[in-house]
């Protein structure tokens, strides 16, 4: 199933890159993520709320479904994010020398 989550949205994420502007797909693929971790963490809440216990039973089994399927989700936007970020990330994570210069400059 997580190939089949995978090679949609790679195929979703090639759509969106050719027909759509730049700044409408960041926005498409970020908002989605943020959803999908919503869903996710309100999935873990209502198993946390409801104090299920480690063997399922029926009534169980769909926020389980859920979590693992938004858990899945929140991955495959996540990697896809990530890749749409590559840039800038390099740049906070490897380039701490151009803050320092710009703090020094605004002094």
């Amino acid at each position: 199933m997580e190939l089949y989550l995978l090679l949609s949205f790679v195929l979703l994420y090639v759509v969106t890159s050719v027909f759509t502007a730049r700044s409408i797909r960041y926005k498409i693929w970020t908002v989605s993520f943020i959803i999908a971790f919503c869903v996710t963490a309100a999935a873990i809440g209502f198993l946390r709320v409801t104090r299920q216990d480690v063997m399922m039973s029926a009534s169980q089994l769909n926020w389980y479904y859920v979590l693992y399927l938004f858990g899945s989700i929140s991955v495959v936007l996540g990697a896809i994010n990530l890749w749409m970020y590559r840039k800038p990330l390099w740049h906070i994570l490897f380039d701490g020398e151009e803050d320092e210069e710009e703090t020094a400059s605004v002094k």
